[in-house]
């Protein structure tokens, strides 16, 4: 059985936009790792790691253990070995308390593939292929929406530039795969930000196909 690593943000924790009570968490069958677990049939093992807040390289002053760098090594040797590591990150990068350009953001998630493709990670089994799921934009929306203030025009404008941008940051680092979240997930109207259980189903459903021909299972 493969061993495939989710590393992401809210979005792969399953941060439910319209919650019913105080539950603001999507069911395992609802998320989209769990929908990827489903669709391959018993063929791979999903191990989940979103965490609500994670950015790729940045320290955020309210939420601390949210920087993605500081903790994909440790997660990448605490889950060994691994056939495949699926990155899904950026959202939270884009939020006006952060300032770095789009350019930089993708630079920050080649250092993050690099670190997943680095051989002197792993002691158990081989280095993983990498496939990063690009976030699907945030909604114009959000720009006035009350979502804590964190994000404005400049955030909206970013995160529809992201998929260009990591495809030009990534394309010369080798065993690295992309998915493109804009062209399937359907993202709330509620929050502008979290995906809905469609969205979730379209993104598990995806990712399952571009899996098995990475991994040819």
């Amino acid at each position: 059985m493969k061993r495939i690593l989710c590393y992401g943000d809210s979005n792969t924790w399953g941060h439910d936009p319209e919650p019913e009570g105080e539950n603001f968490r999507y069911g395992d069958d609802v998320r989209w790792t769990g929908v990827l677990q489903k669709c391959l049939l018993g063929k791979a093992k999903i191990i989940e790691e979103g965490l609500c807040g994670r950015t790729i390289m940045f320290d955020d002053p309210t939420s601390p253990d949210r920087n993605g760098r500081k903790f994909l090594g440790c997660s990448l040797q605490s889950h060994q070995p691994l056939d495949l590591v699926i990155l899904m990150l950026g959202t939270n990068d884009v939020r006006h308390i952060f300032t770095p350009s789009v350019k930089e953001i993708a630079a920050g998630m080649a250092n993050l593939v690099r670190m997943v493709r680095n051989p002197d990670t792993y002691w158990v089994g081989k280095r993983p292929e990498v496939l990063v799921i690009i976030p699907a934009p945030v909604r114009d929306e959000i720009a006035e929406s009350d979502f804590y203030g964190m994000y404005d025009e400049e955030s909206v404008r970013k995160s529809k530039a992201l998929y260009a941008a990591y495809e030009a940051a990534l394309k010369d680092i080798d065993g690295v795969h992309l998915l493109d979240a804009d062209k399937t997930a359907e993202v709330s109207v509620k929050d502008c930000i979290h995906l809905t259980r469609e969205g979730h189903r379209d993104l598990g459903t995806a990712a399952a196909k571009c899996i098995e021909e990475i991994l040819k299972i």
